[in-house]
């Protein structure tokens, strides 16, 4: 088992420039503490009216790129839908994945239908003992980088938009999705 380490949550969707701006942090966390920097996803989405950009393998595979040591997965079925934030926060988080950081975007939400916010996993992180960072958004030409303003780019035919939003390279099959 695991002694502890630096959390980053997300569901981290296309691993855009505001998911690496939060990895950075999540890198110098982790070095300055000496543990291991892990990250939290879900299988699929949170959300299922909105069309994922990457899968979970990619995601994973790019998570390690920018730096996770590991990348814990949950499962998002019924259990997982229905749980209330602070069960999370208690059976991941500390229970699971046994954080002694923890690194989310300031727009971060969670638990049951996401009604859980930042100012309530900072409080649960103070009463637990352990670190807490909410990150600000990365923004590019005055824009708030996010996997909707990508995935919005991607529908307009804008591949250069969505490339700079992402900071690489589009991958060819997202190329191949708005060719058709």
């Amino acid at each position: 088992m695991q002694e502890g380490c630096v959390l980053c949550l997300g569901f981290f969707d296309g691993l855009h420039l505001g998911h690496q701006k939060l990895l950075r942090a999540g890198v110098k966390a982790a070095e300055q503490m000496k543990l291991p920097l892990c990250v939290h996803t879900f299988d699929r989405s949170p959300s299922p009216f909105k069309r994922t950009l990457t899968s979970l393998e990619e995601r994973e595979e790019l998570l390690k790129s920018y730096g996770a040591d590991r990348v814990f997965v949950t499962p998002f079925d019924e259990q997982t839908r229905h749980m209330a934030g602070d069960e999370f926060f208690r059976q991941v988080i500390l229970g699971q994945i046994r954080a002694r950081y923890v690194i989310c975007g300031e727009d971060h939400r969670f638990g049951y239908k996401g009604g859980w916010d930042v100012p309530a996993l900072e409080q649960l992180c103070r009463e637990a003992g352990i670190g807490f960072e909410a990150v600000q958004p990365f923004c590019l030409d005055g824009e708030k980088v996010s996997s909707s303003a990508i995935r919005q780019a991607l529908t307009d035919g804008n591949t250069q938009k969505a490339e700079k939003l992402l900071g690489r390279p589009l991958p060819a099959h997202w190329k191949q999705v708005t060719e058709t």
